[in-house]
């Protein structure tokens, strides 16, 4: 379930939106092994309690949220302890009291040396607000309030948004067996769960991509953007009924295009 339906969208996106000095590991092996540890049970208690939170956006939790958060603890092979922590956890998110600037902030201290759990932890809280199928507008703008304070710029989580629900429909879809079960490098790919990278060699690439000049003001490298993302728009084929196999070729063409709006926003530092 995780990492199926949301594949390898967030890699290009997410990691650099944060203070880049902040992510330094410690020299110490025997201390990082430590560190990685400590944050790893806090990403345990946290994620579940913003998984809650989320579930809860519409009013109520429903069963298949509550089995999509059970999936999540098989998949993070956690035992029975861990399980029961996370199980309060997720109830404690449910709760009008519950705080979850708290548990962002407290997740953040802990995990900022490991870009890979925020990474992780959107996948699973996207898993989760579509375990009934569909997305409540109060459940897409709570994940979307919760993607922001974790330092993920709007315009850039509605794009991974935008991927998320092409992939999951491509996904279901070959499920279904409209399509078959995609190339044999896909099926590779989902049989040894390694996800494919889309790069970006260099600036002049990157500036290519968006048809700019280096040149190009901050203004003109958004509009851009904005551009060729709706122009690319994996939605649009979603409703026109196309097969997975161009769903696939819009959806890559979307993450090369996020890939080189990100590698000239991080060089230009807007």
């Amino acid at each position: 379930m995780v990492g199926g339906p949301l594949g390898a969208l967030l890699g290009a996106a997410v990691g650099h939106n944060f203070d880049q000095a902040q992510w330094k590991t410690v020299a110490s092996s025997t201390s990082e092994t430590s560190s990685h540890d400590q944050a790893r049970n806090v990403f345990n208690a946290t994620a579940f309690q913003i998984m809650g939170h989320i579930a809860k956006a519409d009013g109520r939790v429903s069963e298949r949220e509550i089995g999509a958060a059970r999936a999540i603890m098989d998949h993070l092979r956690l035992n029975a302890t861990q399980r029961q922590a996370a199980m309060e956890g997720f109830t404690a998110g449910k709760q009008p009291e519950f705080s979850v600037e708290t548990a962002i902030e407290t997740f953040q201290r802990a995990c900022r040396a490991y870009p890979a759990m925020l990474q992780q932890l959107l996948e699973l809280l996207l898993n989760v607000a579509y375990a009934d199928g569909g997305l409540h507008p109060q459940t897409h703008a709570r994940l979307s309030a919760v993607a922001e304070r974790l330092g993920i710029h709007r315009l850039q989580f509605e794009t991974l948004h935008t991927l998320f629900r092409a992939q999951r429909w491509a996904h279901e879809s070959s499920q279904s067996g409209f399509g078959g079960a995609g190339t044999g490098g896909q099926r590779e790919r989902r049989a040894h769960g390694q996800r494919p990278t889309t790069a970006v060699n260099s600036l002049n690439h990157a500036y290519s991509l968006l048809g700019l000049k280096r040149e190009a003001s901050p203004e003109e490298i958004k509009l851009a953007y904005r551009r060729l993302i709706r122009q690319h728009h994996p939605d649009k084929l979603a409703s026109s009924g196309v097969s997975p196999a161009e769903m696939a070729r819009a959806t890559e063409r979307t993450r090369e295009i996020t890939a080189a709006y990100e590698r000239i926003r991080e060089a230009r530092g807007f």
